[in-house]
């Protein structure tokens, strides 16, 4: 019989009703934990390497005989980024810093676009408070601001709540957990309006009145959810962790559509959240697709999968997840993948305008005609948005001192003139947008693996031993 030539309909299904990490890799109902969530690439193909031919690397049994030939290396190198010639002639447009007094999901928004926010030339530490550890092997998300209160979702289970201020505790509430083993895995936060929104990894979604913290409302998706939610409106958009998107009414948890993706056998305890604006919502997927729905039922707009390096070999031997959220800007999108580049869409077509060999976890900060992007190498790049050319390039890693491990970036934030990242040993670093240079740093004293956050005035670290440091003027 031949076979039928035709065009191949999207792999995706849509459900207007519902059906009657660290860092860790999941393969065949295994799970790998990763000592800290942003590791470099080669080191990722090389543990999946280590998982798919143990056998190969003396893990048990008898020797083999080494086989003759040339050895070649399947580890992923580092790209090497240079800025593009002529660059630096012409100076990159930044708009005025703006004042945010919320940043109340992933990136401030659901279009993730904090954008350039107002912060004080120096800034000193203001206060700190213990908000709870992280938990054996946990992950946290970075917290949210809204309405002079900052809330964090620690590895214990636990939603703490803060004067914005002051550090001073207003209210804690320990989430009741279907499996409390999973509480060291956070999922996240957001808030809209008086409702603060929490997503856990066991599966459920609940909503918090903020200024007291208690329970509105909680719905059981019974799959674990790695991401923050995102709010946009009414809708609640929730991603888990076999590849679907569920959106449920801010209002109280009720189901309105889901949609899949393409489920993976291997694949990530992390996710990514999902971007919101202009009608539609960007979800990312652990399997390197990128979806755009229609906000209002989920009916497909259009999808692309971020090209792997490895693409064409089996499912097991690349990691293609999109852990970076996917951003919404001026009528583009820009989605960027573990192994798939950061590239450019017309949100509302899906046609790609450009390409940048960047491999990243972190945020792309898009605002007016640039984007700063810290890739998973600690390069700190300055680009054009309109075709993505390099116009410097940071090697952040160049003046530090060695250390045992891999040491890994997070940000950044632009804030006041300037780009502010910092690294696992807990140096904050301060970088001008236009040159790239660096303009100062400040040691933490503790390891940090999160982004930084403005609001109000204020910036905020969240460290890996669960302690909020809190930076404002003089």
């Amino acid at each position: 019989m031949g076979r039928r030539v035709g065009k191949k309909k999207p792999p995706h299904r849509c459900q207007l009703f519902p059906r009657g990490c660290g860092w860790a890799i999941v393969w065949k109902n295994k799970r790998f934990m990763m000592s800290n969530f942003y590791q470099k690439r080669s080191h990722i193909i090389a543990l999946c390497a280590v998982i798919l031919l143990g056998g190969c690397l003396g893990m048990g049994g008898k020797e083999e005989p080494k086989l003759q030939g040339p050895r070649l290396d399947v580890t992923l190198q580092p790209t090497v980024l240079q800025a593009s010639k002529g660059a630096l002639a012409e100076a990159f447009r930044i708009p005025a810093a703006q004042p945010l007094d919320n940043w109340g999901q992933t990136a401030a928004n659901s279009a993730h676009t904090p954008g350039h926010v107002a912060l004080p030339a120096k800034v000193v530490r203001a206060w700190s408070a213990k908000v709870g550890g992280s938990g054996k092997g946990g992950l946290l998300n970075p917290p949210v601001v809204h309405s002079g209160r900052i809330f964090v979702q620690n590895g214990k289970g636990e939603i703490v709540a803060l004067d914005a201020k002051t550090g001073k505790e207003l209210w804690d509430v320990r989430l009741p957990l279907v499996e409390a083993e999973q509480a060291s895995l956070a999922g996240g936060l957001a808030v809209i309006g008086n409702l603060l929104l929490a997503t856990t990894a066991d599966g459920q979604v609940f909503a918090l009145t903020a200024s007291s913290g208690k329970q509105v409302w909680t719905t059981n998706l019974a799959v674990p959810i790695r991401a923050a939610p995102t709010v946009e409106g009414e809708r609640v958009y929730v991603t888990s962790h076999d590849n679907r998107l569920f959106v449920l009414n801010a209002l109280d948890g009720a189901l309105l559509w889901t949609h899949s993706g393409m489920e993976e056998t291997l694949s990530l305890l992390a996710g990514s959240s999902p971007a919101a604006a202009n009608g539609l919502v960007a979800v990312p997927y652990s399997s390197g697709e990128v979806y755009v729905l229609r906000s209002s039922d989920g009916r497909y707009a259009w999808h692309d999968t971020l090209a792997s390096p490895f693409s064409g070999q089996d499912p097991e031997s690349t990691l293609t997840a999109i852990t970076a959220p996917p951003v919404i800007a001026d009528g583009l999108l820009y989605a960027v993948g573990l192994n798939g580049g950061l590239s450019a869409y017309a949100l509302t077509t899906g046609q790609r305008f450009w390409k940048a060999d960047i491999v990243t976890s972190q945020l792309p900060i898009v605002v007016g005609y640039q984007i700063f992007i810290l890739t998973d190498n600690g390069e700190l790049v300055g680009m054009n948005r309109t075709d993505g050319s390099v116009r410097w390039v940071n090697n952040l890693n160049a003046d530090m001192p060695e250390q045992d491990g891999t040491r890994t970036w997070a940000g950044p934030v632009l804030a006041g003139g300037r780009l502010i990242t910092v690294s696992s040993d807990g140096l904050a670093v301060s970088v001008d947008p236009q040159t790239g240079k660096r303009i100062a740093a400040t040691d933490l004293d503790e390891p940090v693996s999160l982004a930084p956050i403005v609001a109000g005035g204020s910036l905020y670290f969240l460290t890996d031993g669960g302690r909020l440091i809190a930076f404002r003027g003089e």
